[in-house]
C-alpha cells in the first residue's frame, strides 16, 4: 500500500473491497441516524464559529452517506466533501449528545470512517494534512525533523533509555513535546515529578509517532505501520506500564491499539500523579498566589470523562485560586486543533482557540492551565494573536506541579 517514492501511491485493484465494505459500513451506519439534529447544538465549530459548512455532525455524516449513495466520490463535489469532513475536530461532543437525548449513533466513527474513504479514494486529506501524512511515514513524526533530534529535551537529563535500560514504566512522550522547543520544559517537568515520586520510568530510545495523527488523518496503512512498530518497541522494554504526555496518544493506544491492554496498563500523566498523590500528600514549598482555570482537553475530557484527576492536583496546591470557565468538564469549549487541524490553516470566522481564551479572561484568569500539547500549542498562539500577554499565559499541569514543589 505505501511506496517510498509517492507514498499516498495505492493499487486500486487491492483496495476495491476495502472501499466497497467501507462505503457499505457508511451507510448502514448512517441510516440508523433519526435526523433529530440534537448534535448541531453540540458541534462547537458550528455553534461557535459561524461555520455553516458542516451542519455538524449530522451535516456531515448524511454528506457522506448521499455521496456514496449517489455516486458523488467521483464528481465535482468529492473536493467540497472533503474540505467540509476534515475541518471536523473529532471532539466526540456529537456523540456524547446523542448518546444523552438520541439513538446513540457512533457519529464519530462514520466521519472517520468517511476520511479512511476519501483517503483510500486519493481524494483526501486536505494538502497540508497530506504533507504531515509524508512526515509521520518518513520520519516518525509529523514536524518534518529528524528523528535523531526527538530527545533532544532531554539532552542534560539522565534518564533510563529503554530498551537498553530496564524500567517499571514507560513514559511515552510524544511529538508535540519532542519537536516542539516551548514544550520542552512540560516534558522536563514530568521527569522532574516521576523522580519526586520515586517512580523507576524510562523513555524509549527511538520513540516514534504514537499514530493518533495518522488514523484520524484517515491513513489506517500508516497506522498500522506505526502501531505494530511501537508494540514491538514496548513488549521489547519488559515494562508493565506507559504513561503518556498527550491526551492524544493516551486515546490512541486505549481505543486504536487492538490487544496493548493485554501487556500494559495505560494512563494520562493526570491520572497517574493524581493516584500517587490520593497515597501520599505533595510536600509544597512554594505558594502558588495566581487565579487558574483549567481548560479540559476533549480527549480526555469527552472521550474518556477525565475530568476530576487535574483539577484534583491543581486544588492541592496551597495559594492558587482555582476557578472554572462557563464551559468545562464533559462541556468544554474545544480548542480547535483537533482532528488533524493542528497542522492546517482553517478559515473561520470566529476561532475556537480565541474564544477559550476570552472565556478564561471572563473570570479573571491569570493562568490557563492545560494537559494536552496541542490544547497548549492553540491557546498560547490565541493568547499571542489577542495581544493578551500581559494579561494571561498557558502552562502545563506539570509546570505548575514542579514551581509548587520547588523542583
Amino acid at each position: 500500500m505505501l511506496n517510498k517514492d509517492n507514498f499516498l501511491e495505492v493499487d486500486m485493484s487491492e483496495l476495491d473491497n476495502g472501499v466497497k465494505e467501507l462505503m457499505n459500513d457508511i451507510e448502514e451506519r448512517t441510516r440508523k441516524c433519526w435526523n433529530c439534529n440534537f448534535c448541531i447544538s453540540a458541534c462547537p465549530i458550528f455553534t461557535n464559529t459561524g461555520a455553516f459548512y458542516s451542519r455538524g455532525a449530522s451535516g456531515l455524516t448524511q454528506s457522506l452517506y448521499y455521496a456514496v449513495k449517489w455516486g458523488l466520490l467521483d464528481g465535482a463535489e468529492k473536493e467540497e466533501l472533503m474540505r467540509n469532513i476534515f475541518r471536523c475536530t473529532t471532539c466526540q461532543a456529537c456523540v456524547n449528545r446523542c448518546k444523552d437525548l438520541s439513538a446513540g449513533i457512533p457519529l464519530l466513527e462514520i466521519i472517520d470512517r468517511g476520511r479512511k474513504l476519501l483517503v483510500e479514494k486519493s481524494i483526501g486529506p486536505m494538502p497540508d494534512q497530506r504533507r504531515v501524512l509524508k512526515s509521520i511515514y518518513m520520519y516518525g513524526n509529523p514536524y518534518n525533523q529528524r528523528p535523531e533530534d526527538r530527545l533532544m529535551w532531554a539532552k542534560d537529563l539522565e534518564v533510563k533509555r529503554l530498551p537498553k535500560d530496564k524500567a517499571e514504566i514507560i513514559f511515552f512522550v510524544g511529538c508535540s513535546v519532542s519537536y516542539e522547543p516551548a514544550l520542552h520544559k512540560v516534558a522536563q517537568s514530568l521527569v522532574k515529578l516521576f523522580r519526586y515520586f520515586g517512580i523507576d520510568f524510562g523513555i524509549l530510545e527511538n520513540e516514534t509517532c504514537s499514530g493518533h495523527t495518522a488514523i484520524k488523518l484517515g491513513d489506517e496503512g500508516i497506522f498500522e505501520m506505526l502501531a505494530e512498530s511501537n508494540k514491538k518497541a514496548f513488549k521489547a522494554t519488559g515494562a508493565k506500564m506507559i504513561v503518556t504526555a498527550s491526551p492524544h496518544d493516551f486515546n490512541v493506544f486505549t481505543e486504536e491499539y487492538t490487544d496493548l491492554y493485554d501487556d500494559f496498563e495505560i494512563k494520562s500523566y493526570v491520572q497517574f500523579f493524581a493516584e500517587l498523590q490520593e497515597k501520599a500528600a505533595l510536600k509544597y514549598i512554594k505558594k502558588i498566589e495566581r487565579t487558574v482555570t483549567f481548560h479540559d482537553p476533549c480527549y480526555l475530557s469527552k472521550h474518556h470523562g477525565i475530568t476530576d484527576a487535574p483539577r484534583s492536583l491543581l486544588r492541592s496546591i496551597p495559594g492558587l485560586n482555582l476557578v472554572e470557565m462557563k464551559m468545562s468538564g464533559t462541556d468544554n469549549l474545544c480548542c480547535g486543533g483537533g482532528g488533524g487541524r493542528m497542522f492546517t490553516e482553517i478559515e473561520e470566522e470566529k476561532r475556537l482557540s480565541d474564544m477559550r481564551v476570552g472565556q478564561a479572561l471572563e473570570v479573571k484568569a491569570e493562568v490557563i492551565a492545560t494537559a494536552c500539547p496541542w490544547c497548549h500549542i492553540m491557546l498560547d498562539n490565541a493568547v499571542r494573536d489577542l495581544g493578551v500577554e500581559d494579561k494571561i499565559r498557558i502552562m502545563d499541569i506539570s509546570e505548575i506541579l514542579v514551581e509548587a514543589l520547588s523542583l
